[in-house]
């Protein structure tokens, strides 16, 4: 939390630089935006080692953004709400190679993930068009994993469990591209890189967002 209020006054302090700037002041925009996105999260740790590892689906969530516009670059900072569940489809193709067609007899239970995460990202537009303005975007941030606890289960029967666990506040870096659609609101579709700095290993997240802006 400490941390976010350090990108918070970031953000206040680059909008009063933009005020000075000969009367350029920025414009304040406000707004709301869905996230699908595909990810590599490790699961559940046993000993350091990560269990449950490639077996989480699509993950789906939203936020609110605030966006400050100065003359050839603009500032967001956005807050997002993740949730993820496994695949059982992907756990039994997994299992499929090690112990064959058995593996139709086992699915994984709870092991669902959430994340929380802010972000300041700057965005440079390519084309300076009226109506349609794709631009590039990159940032940092901070992200909080959450893990239910997760069984699997053969037969309807509880054969293993993984205990969950809460991450510490993370760093989390972005870059991607997206396209501003002007017409009175502004609607945009945007799609990132996101690297966050979790142990074992890094998790890697592409979330598409749709969203608008007020």
């Amino acid at each position: 939390m400490r941390s976010f209020a350090l990108v918070i006054v970031l953000l206040v302090s680059v909008t009063a630089f933009g005020q000075g700037l000969g009367g350029l002041a920025p414009s304040v925009n406000f707004g709301a935006h869905v996230n699908f996105m595909n990810a590599n999260i490790p699961g559940p740790q046993i000993n350091g080692a990560t269990a449950l590892k490639d077996v989480y689906g699509a993950g789906f969530g939203g936020g609110i953004h605030l966006d400050v516009a100065l003359a050839m670059v603009s500032f967001r900072v956005s807050g997002d709400y993740l949730s993820f569940s496994p695949d059982n489809d992907k756990y039994r193709s997994g299992l499929e190679g090690i112990i064959g067609t058995a593996a139709g007899q086992f699915s994984v239970s709870g092991g669902g993930i959430t994340m929380w995460s802010g972000n300041l990202n700057a965005k440079m537009a390519i084309l300076p068009l009226p109506i349609i303005k794709p631009y590039l975007t990159a940032g940092v941030g901070l992200a909080r994993l959450s893990v239910d606890e997760a069984k699997v289960m053969q037969g309807g029967v509880a054969t293993k469990a993984y205990p969950g666990f809460s991450s510490d506040t993370k760093t989390a870096w972005n870059i991607g591209a997206g396209v501003d659609l002007s017409v009175g609101v502004t609607l945009f579709l945007e799609v990132k890189h996101m690297w966050i700095v979790t142990d074992p290993e890094t998790s890697t997240l592409i979330p598409v967002t749709i969203g608008v802006t007020f």
